[in-house]
């Protein structure tokens, strides 16, 4: 298996950099888990989460970080595979990258993409 991602606030972060604990977001609270994500799936994550001037991160954890996941496949909704890890929290010091997103106006509207990436 590949790496999994927790996408959430660059203002979060910071909060989890001093607390060690990654905090929730109000999906993972109302469904009592913590939402993850394949790297496939990060842009159109922030893009459907995040609005343009906010700067979102993926955090990047190793496959074997959190054993309990259940994978969801994709919907009409939810477009994208959607993993849901049963902890109270993701642990800051498991974190193995970090990855920073800038939202980009295009045809069809705001659109967020990877840092850097053209």
């Amino acid at each position: 298996m590949n790496s999994i991602f927790k996408v959430l606030s660059s203002e979060q972060w910071e909060e989890a950099k001093i607390t060690g604990l990654i905090p929730r977001r109000s999906a993972d609270i109302e469904h009592d888990c913590v939402h993850v994500n394949e790297f496939q799936d990060l842009t159109t994550i922030c893009t459907r989460f995040f609005k343009p001037g906010e700067s979102p991160i993926a955090l990047e954890f190793a496959p074997d970080s959190y054993q309990d996941i259940q994978w969801h496949e994709p919907t009409k909704e939810k477009p994208w595979r959607e993993g849901r890890v049963k902890v109270e929290h993701l642990l800051a010091d498991l974190v193995l990258n970090i990855y920073s997103f800038e939202h980009r106006q295009t045809d069809v509207g705001i659109v967020y993409q990877l840092l850097g990436e053209e």
